[in-house]
């Protein structure tokens, strides 16, 4: 019953960093526990067939277990593991993997050990909300567990100082400009997001998520070029939507470059404030050399058809000078930057194409310039891909699908559909691209049988 105070053992931990036990025959949920945990904690809310529980006491402690280095990780949303050890980590997500693929995809195929770099410090690009402080004033932070409440602190150890540095002087001087914090319960207020990106450099590029035009957006834009000599841009975008999307439609530039330019795998590239961008650089070059190799068993030269493309990252870093390359992405500004990030790296319009459209429009200009793909590479947001993609890269029939994912539920839903069409994979590959949250990004390769 709720506010009952409960023993536990946790036997396993979802994604999200709840620890898993069984308490009177019931799954109860608890976060901020490892597995091995023996626990003393309070049931906070009863469902039918679950419970959720908060800790009060550590009986007995796990293996895995550490002392969070992070004040306020038992309360920010950021990170889901700073209370274990990485290796642990590492070998969760691996599981993770493994469990989707046999339980969602019917799939007992060989997962591989996780691949993973530096865990900290590792974000090129953050997102802070504003909101207003209990005195009225401007604040900045990340949301709270399964809320929009925010919780402001310094020294979040997934990003330089860099980032924390700027939203604190945006936030101070939106303050002695009177600029309010937006408030999505009425819709009233100005600011709303500032989203930052970093490149190797140390250069930044600034955009400010506002609800409305504000004459003193620009007057703030100003102060924080002046106060910051790294930030190479700064841009206004303009979100009247009342939903959690950060963007809205229209983005303006207010000071200095329109993009910020970056180097992947030994290529350059030109990113823009909406474009994808892998926010783990280091796993990011991991992961696509990966890509690379995989591509390097087929035959030679190649047809390779990029959906999801992004400002083509990926489609650049795996295609050798003789493939034929065609990039599919349905925001436009990111296909603007994909048609200069192929020039910057030496790609030509006989060789290269990018589209903006969907991965239907994508196919049929690929088979129109190059003929059919012989490899088509998808890497989706969390909820996959639709069943019309499916169908769409499935018709198009290339001889390998080269799925990048970020969810190993939603890759494990369409691997399982990708095979009923023929297409087969003996192994996926984990990329940690998000230390110390409860993401992973994996890699499969489907043939056609």
């Amino acid at each position: 019953m709720k506010n009952d105070v409960i023993e536990i053992e946790i036997t396993d931990i979802t994604p999200e960093g709840f620890g898993v036990g069984r308490h009177d025959g019931k799954v109860v949920f608890v976060a901020d526990t490892a597995v091995g945990d023996k626990a003393g904690a309070i049931v906070m809310k009863e469902l039918k067939n679950r419970s959720f529980a908060k800790v009060f006491e550590i009986l007995s402690p796990s293996q895995d277990r550490i002392d969070s280095d992070c004040a306020v990780s038992r309360k920010c949303g950021g990170c889901a593991f700073r209370h274990i050890s990485y290796e642990a980590e590492k070998a969760l997500k691996r599981k993770f993997v493994g469990d989707a693929m046999k339980r969602i995809g019917n799939l007992d195929i060989e997962i591989k050990e996780t691949v993973s770099a530096n865990p900290e410090n590792y974000r090129n690009k953050v997102q802070y909300p504003f909101s207003m402080g209990k005195n009225g004033e401007c604040i900045y932070g990340y949301y709270a567990r399964r809320s929009h409440r925010i919780i402001e602190h310094n020294g979040c150890k997934l990003q330089e100082p860099i980032f924390e540095q700027i939203a604190s002087f945006t936030a101070e001087t939106a303050n002695k400009l009177f600029i309010p914090p937006y408030d999505e319960t009425n819709g009233k207020g100005v600011l709303r997001h500032i989203v930052m990106r970093k490149n190797r450099k140390g250069e930044v590029l600034v955009c400010l998520v506002v609800a409305r035009n504000n004459r003193k957006i620009p007057v703030l834009a100003d102060a924080i070029a002046e106060k910051f000599g790294n930030i190479v841009g700064i841009h206004q975008n303009i979100n009247k939507r009342r939903d959690n999307v950060i963007f809205g439609d229209e983005t303006e530039r207010l000071v200095g470059a329109e993009v910020l330019k970056d180097t992947l795998c030994g290529k350059t590239f030109e990113i823009s404030p909406r474009s994808f961008y892998q926010v783990n650089a280091d796993m990011a070059e991991k992961l696509y050399s990966r890509a690379k190799e995989l591509l390097n068993e087929r035959e030679k030269p190649s047809i390779i058809l990029d959906l999801y493309c992004g400002a083509g990252t990926i489609g650049l870093c795996v295609a050798d000078e003789g493939d034929m390359l065609c990039g599919v992405e349905i925001i436009d500004s990111a296909v603007e930057n994909a048609n200069v990030n192929a020039k910057l790296n030496g790609r030509n319009e006989k060789n290269t194409l990018f589209v903006c459209g969907d991965a239907s429009l994508g196919v049929n200009e690929c088979k129109k310039k190059f003929g059919t793909p012989d490899t088509i590479i998808v890497d989706p947001p969390r909820k996959g891909l639709e069943k019309e993609v499916i169908e769409t890269v499935v018709n198009a029939s290339p001889k390998q699908v080269l799925y990048i994912s970020c969810d190993p539920a939603t890759l494990a839903r369409d691997c399982k559909i990708f095979a009923e069409y023929g297409y087969k994979t003996d192994k996926a590959e984990p990329f940690d691209l998000f230390p110390r949250t409860g993401h992973v990004e994996s890699i499969v390769c489907l043939s056609k049988q």
